[in-house]
């Protein structure tokens, strides 16, 4: 059936949804685009038992998109502020979805990205795949709840160096400290996601239904609180010079020069 609007779409074939981002070649997010994620995910309530958030391109989702009319401006608090609390109301939305969601991961999930397939119940990543908390590369501090999930995904500890240092964590690393749970061939991603979600579709809905809201249970409300504390945090931020340099580095494709200011 077709989804919501051309950059993401919905097929379910018996119990499973496959959702699609189509923003190749790397998924870049705005609060609209989000949205409509979360649309589709919202619609598969009553109509499939488990779902695949899959994408098209090089990368899963390579982060937000600051070359976006819509992108918070770094420079403007205010205008910053509200972009950002749009983008993560819809983020919410996503924490929320109704049925069990698996994350196939082919290329770099990188910071709203990596949060986007933390939100997710499961992840299945393949060699390509990468994740990243890119933040304090960026000067500003880590969002879309990545402060709680990640930490609760490896560690205290390995979350503090990934999010510190900035790191690449490729796929064999992720499915050795937590981050994925499942390695699939090249190419195999979302066929392997697929036929995971069949499994979870093949158990009882209602025990299913029920197991999930335990093993997530406050994870929306707690997403949502740290969202706002994060949003407070980038706020601070965001009209620093080095937050500046930051994104002006990443849409120059260049190393910054930060300078603590």
């Amino acid at each position: 059936m077709p989804g919501p609007s051309q950059d993401v779409s919905i097929e379910i074939d018996g119990h499973v949804a496959l959702v699609t981002l189509g923003r190749p070649p790397h998924n870049l997010l705005t609060a609209a685009a989000l949205g409509r994620v979360a649309d589709a995910l919202d619609g598969l309530d009553g109509r499939a038992r488990a779902a695949v958030l899959a994408s098209e391109g090089r990368s899963f989702c390579a982060g937000a998109d600051f070359r976006s009319p819509d992108a918070p401006d770094p420079t403007d608090g205010e205008d910053f502020e509200r972009r950002t609390r749009a983008f993560y109301a819809q983020a919410a939305r996503v924490f929320a979805s109704p049925v069990p969601t698996i994350a196939a991961v082919q290329g770099a999930a990188i910071g709203a990205g990596f949060g986007l397939a933390l939100a997710c119940d499961v992840r299945v990543v393949g060699p390509r795949g990468w994740f990243q908390v890119n933040f304090v590369r960026i000067g500003i501090h880590p969002g879309f709840a990545l402060s709680i999930t990640l930490p609760r995904a490896v560690g205290a500890g390995r979350a503090a160096d990934l999010f510190l240092t900035g790191r690449r964590v490729d796929a064999e690393e992720a499915l050795r400290i937590g981050i994925a749970e499942h390695l699939a061939d090249e190419g195999d991603e979302v066929r392997a996601a697929l036929a995971l979600a069949g499994r979870v579709a093949g158990g009882a809905p209602l025990a299913v239904r029920s197991t999930r809201a335990t093993l997530r249970r406050a994870l929306v409300d707690d997403a949502r609180a740290a969202m706002a504390h994060e949003l407070a945090e980038q706020v601070v931020l965001a009209g620093t010079a080095d937050a500046v340099e930051g994104v002006g580095a990443v849409l120059d494709g260049r190393e910054p020069n930060f300078e603590g200011r």
